[in-house]
């Protein structure tokens, strides 16, 4: 999988890929650094015999673990080899071939604090200030007199009440920092390119500059964080087929087929599929009714606001039945905003009279029901009459099975904040534990199957 990484006609013999990725594992295994790893695997028989080391070999040196990571690992070679462990894991009988799968994200921090606009357009007016200095060669001391100097002539946003004229006068000032600049200089075209995204000064977009990949993501209606969301596949055994690492602000789901994929292509042949609200999409569910199989993913109300109580669908004719028999007429197509909405509309003699009039219209004065739905609306009317069968809330229990994953992989490996910045670094942290916890998980199936 790493052949072409490496050049076998020219430099000095390099580490076996395999020890790295070892070594990698044993780093998420028990959350070691760079320098830690290699600290214990020297003092460690039993983690030098796992890496296929005797006492007598040197081992690399805590940087060649960077360099390993950034120059040898790709975004699809860690998928590469989570997908071969899991197929060796079904082709020699450890887990199941038939089995059902559990999607789930989670978030993790990033390794750094968000800033507000104004303090992030100070800092990039310094590094402007601080590459001129370099570039008209003042070093030490000298360059950070000179930054410090340039920037008693900047706003002191932090004395301001007013948070939108802080930001409004720091940009203009920038703005002139830049203007007076050699547009050569790297800080400054990185300082155009931060100002040019209108997502910035919302403070929607770059939150930090030493990890511009993190964002800001929900938890829930109140909470929220900043840094990265990493989702996942695996099976109700606990073995992760498929995982990828997104920014905070990420939309759950957005990658299932991707992750779906993955799963199918490590030999796992899915019976079942578990998510909780945040799937109930009708690409997801498509997704699923192509395998045949069903989705024990509850209904959610934010795209699914139909009373059933008073409204049933037939989606043959395409068109609505009202608790009073009232038939409406088949759907037509409007546009709401950027977005598409389907009318519905009743007879107006049956509603005239109808029993259930103040629970369907309310106190409105028209005489017929208009039911306006969305898009999936139509589409989710099946799926949300299987989620009140009881097969559904027995089924559906099984998708707790994830959450203990989630605190494996946060308490003990250290995947509730970031290692390093950007999104790469992160992918990487996520993938070595991901492998890892698999590791686990696979030797205490073995240990009970050797119990009985």
């Amino acid at each position: 999988m790493l052949a072409d990484k490496y050049n076998n006609a020219f430099g000095r013999p390099a580490w076996k890929p395999e020890v790295m990725v070892r070594i990698g594992i044993l780093q998420k295994m028990y959350n070691f650094s760079d320098e830690a790893v290699i600290d214990e695997i020297a003092v460690n028989r039993a983690l030098e015999y796992f890496c296929h080391l005797s006492p007598l070999d040197e081992l690399p040196h805590p940087s060649t673990l960077c360099k390993f990571r950034k120059m040898r690992l790709d975004e699809n070679i860690l998928d590469d080899i989570m997908t071969e462990i899991v197929r060796q894991m079904v082709e020699k009988g450890i887990i199941k071939k038939e089995a059902g799968i559990v999607i789930d994200s989670t978030h993790i921090h990033a390794n750094t604090i968000k800033k507000v606009p104004e303090r992030l357009m100070e800092h990039m007016a310094k590094n402007i200030f601080r590459e001129k200095a370099g570039k008209n060669g003042l070093t030490g001391e000298q360059a950070e007199a000179f930054v410090k100097e340039n920037a008693k002539e900047l706003p002191q946003w932090e004395e301001y009440e007013d948070h939108i004229e802080a930001k409004k006068d720091m940009k203009e000032a920038l703005e002139e920092v830049i203007a007076k600049a050699d547009p050569e200089l790297e800080s400054v075209s990185e300082a155009k390119d931060i100002l040019d995204s209108e997502l910035f000064i919302e403070q929607k977009g770059i939150r930090s500059l030493q990890d511009k990949d993190a964002r800001v993501g929900r938890k829930d209606h109140t909470t929220s964080f900043f840094g990265y969301k990493s989702e996942y596949m695996m099976t109700e055994e606990g073995i992760i087929t498929g995982m990828t690492v997104h920014p905070g602000n990420y939309r759950d789901g957005d990658h299932f087929k991707e992750l779906l994929d993955l799963t199918i292509k490590s030999g796992i042949n899915p019976d079942a599929a578990y998510g909780d609200k945040a799937y109930c999409r009708p690409d997801v569910l498509e997704e699923i009714k192509k395998l045949e199989i069903n989705a024990y993913i509850p209904i959610s109300h934010s795209a699914y606001r139909i009373k059933e109580g008073l409204f049933s669908y037939n989606k043959d004719s395409d068109t609505w039945t009202c608790i009073n028999g009232n038939e409406s007429g088949t759907g037509r197509r409007m546009k709401k905003g950027k977005s598409y909405q389907i009318e519905y509309r009743f007879e107006r003699e049956c509603c005239r009279n109808c029993h259930h009039r103040e629970d369907c219209i309310g106190k409105a004065k028209q005489i017929a029901r208009k039911l306006i739905v969305g898009t999936s609306t139509t589409e989710l009317y099946e799926h949300s009459r299987f989620t009140k069968s009881e097969e559904f809330l027995e089924r559906y229990k099984i998708r707790s099975r994830i959450e203990p994953k989630n605190a494996e992989m946060k308490r003990y490996h250290g995947l509730d904040r970031a290692n390093g910045y950007g999104l790469q670094s992160v992918r990487l942290q996520a993938m070595f534990t991901a492998i890892a916890v698999n590791l686990k998980r696979m030797a205490v199936i073995e240990q009970l199957k050797k119990a009985g």
